[in-house]
């Protein structure tokens, strides 16, 4: 099970009343807390949503305005990201599984805020450069977002990018 920590936003338009809560990774779970908003595309009535891990900030652009109206694509994208950077198939095996159901609460990490905002201004302006709603490069945007350079909270490293963090963490 995945803990989507939603915005206000997106719990407004997902039509959720969610409660501010932890749930419980399943034990060995590396990809269990995510972070999620609505994503503006400049094109009328059409969104992404755009789903961020916490703490790796790896991240998975699904179109569509609500939780439940991306989740399909939200299970079908995963494995996709991992297998374009190389994660072991057993890794993806077993974090996909996992992926079956969810528990949605609001956000609950000034931090986590901070870093969507930031990378939402950037992926705004790759929807500018899309001729229209179906050319937005969802894949070039993930990929843009395994290089984005963060502040860690490693002690040894002041910034990281995911893709580094998931070396570190001896998944690549």
């Amino acid at each position: 099970m995945l803990h989507l920590h939603a915005t206000q936003k997106l719990l407004n338009t997902s039509r959720i009343s969610a409660p501010l809560h932890i749930a419980e990774a399943t034990a060995g779970q590396m990809l269990h807390s995510w972070y999620c908003t609505i994503q503006p595309t400049g094109y009328a009535g059409k969104m992404l949503v755009t789903y961020f891990h916490e703490p790796s900030l790896l991240t998975v652009v699904c179109r569509g305005k609500t939780i439940k109206g991306t989740w399909e694509e939200f299970k079908d994208r995963l494995p996709k990201v991992l297998q374009r950077y190389g994660f072991g198939t057993e890794f993806i095996g077993w974090e996909t599984a996992l992926t079956e159901d969810y528990v949605v609460s609001k956000t609950n990490s000034r931090r986590m805020l901070g870093y969507m905002n930031e990378i939402k201004m950037q992926l705004e302006y790759m929807c500018s450069k899309a001729n229209n709603y179906e050319h937005i490069a969802t894949d070039d945007m993930e990929d843009l977002m395994m290089q984005w350079l963060y502040k860690s909270s490693n002690k040894q490293h002041a910034y990281t990018t995911p893709l580094q963090y998931w070396k570190e963490k001896g998944m690549l």
